[in-house]
């Protein structure tokens, strides 16, 4: 086995989380994200997807017990996208260990996060979150409302990509940070997709809120 990373700090690395009902932009935004992360930071992408996304079909399968082996694989990669699926709460609180441990230097996605990502986060889950930084790993949890996610993940991502959600505005749940500026941004979000998408499926207005300048 790999002897697990001890890397100090290369750059500053954001925790990003992402939350928009179904057909509000979220996929084409993180496959943006990986190819930027690719072509401007030499970065690799590997997503945790649940729920085998046929978005992701393309991208290299990689199993559990390779995530030690990842950035030696990613160095020689023609495209470097990876996809884990898993099921299991055990194998995901693992893939979290494993990333903590074994990874570097990458773009860690984890999709459709809302089933176990929400109330008091695993041991795992909150030791990967706070060390990204230390082996300069951007992390993006995407999910379907701010009210679905733990209150830990609130308190530490740095950047919020605000989507229209079915939290109500009026009623936002204390774990939400600076609730005024988040109330206001969803305002402008629903107008928005009322006068520029009222009449097809897609609501694709956003909002980028910096967590650090508030």
């Amino acid at each position: 086995m790999n002897t697990p990373i001890t890397t100090t700090e290369e750059r500053d690395a954001l925790a990003w989380l992402q939350v928009g009902s179904k057909n509000t932009g979220k996929t084409q935004f993180t496959l943006q994200m990986m190819a930027d992360m690719a072509t401007k930071q030499g970065k690799p992408t590997l997503i945790l997807d649940i729920n085998n996304q046929s978005q992701y079909d393309g991208m290299r399968p990689i199993d559990l017990d390779e995530i030690e082996l990842f950035n030696r694989v990613a160095a020689v990669a023609r495209k470097p996208y990876f996809r884990c699926r898993i099921e299991t709460e055990a194998e995901i609180d693992l893939f979290f260990t494993f990333v903590h441990l074994y990874v570097k230097n990458a773009f860690v996605v984890f999709e459709d996060c809302s089933s176990y990502m929400d109330g008091n986060l695993s041991q795992p889950k909150r030791t990967l979150i706070l060390n990204s930084r230390n082996a300069c790993n951007d992390l993006l949890f995407n999910g379907h409302s701010l009210g679905d996610m733990a209150p830990f993940l609130h308190k530490h991502v740095e950047m919020i990509v605000l989507r229209q959600t079915g939290d109500e505005i009026g009623s936002l749940p204390g774990k939400v940070r600076n609730k005024h500026r988040v109330r206001a941004l969803m305002a402008e979000i629903m107008e928005e997709n009322e006068a520029l998408y009222a009449h097809v499926r897609y609501k694709l207005a956003f909002r980028l809120l910096d967590m650090q300048s508030l």
